[in-house]
């Protein structure tokens, strides 16, 4: 497998890979202002730092324009906040679980409310199950915490749980994915 073929996954003609041309950060518009800032300035520095990754979703070949974007960096999980999963090695020897934080996600304006945010944490899903490097349990996320609820709902109706109700009144709320759920091995 080559170094490219590490970095992407194809699904029903959607294709999520790895950024190499930061052009394409600037024809990204999702309809929020800091989202859109985030993807054209920050997450080219934070790229260089070897602090986050940005993936985006393009639905065919001939079409190089992201129809998403996603920004992913490496993360841990206590174990003792997961004590409702089953199924964990035994806290001695791995007081830490590997994870995955999504950073940032936005769609683009013309494909939102169209299923492509699902279609695109899945791809992330198996992307982890099927070409994952080094251990990988979870997907972590600190989504939104705003009146509307938008993103936490996103998240739950795409699998994630809160760690706790700790957060429930703060400015974002911690949500995992058990990639164990859907694996495999």
């Amino acid at each position: 497998m080559s170094q490219k073929e590490r970095n992407e996954i194809a699904d029903s003609g959607w294709k999520l890979q790895k950024v190499t041309d930061n052009d394409i950060l600037f024809t990204f518009d999702c309809g929020d202002q800091d989202l859109n800032e985030y993807f054209q300035k920050d997450a080219l520095l934070h790229k260089e730092a070897l602090i986050t990754q940005t993936y985006y979703l393009k639905a065919t070949e001939e079409l190089d324009l992201p129809v998403a974007l996603i920004d992913l960096c490496n993360d841990s999980i206590r174990l003792k906040k997961l004590s409702q999963i089953p199924d964990l090695p035994e806290n001695k020897r791995y007081p830490f679980l590997p994870a995955v934080k999504i950073t940032r996600l936005g769609v683009s304006l013309p494909f939102q409310s169209l299923g492509v945010g699902s279609h695109l944490i899945n791809m992330v899903k198996r992307l982890f199950i099927t070409r994952n490097r080094t251990g990988c349990r979870f997907l972590t996320v600190d989504a939104y915490n705003n009146d509307d609820q938008k993103a936490i709902k996103f998240y739950q109706k795409n699998g994630f749980q809160h760690f706790s109700d700790k957060d429930k009144n703060k400015k974002t709320r911690a949500m995992f994915f058990d990639l164990k759920r859907i694996s495999k091995t």
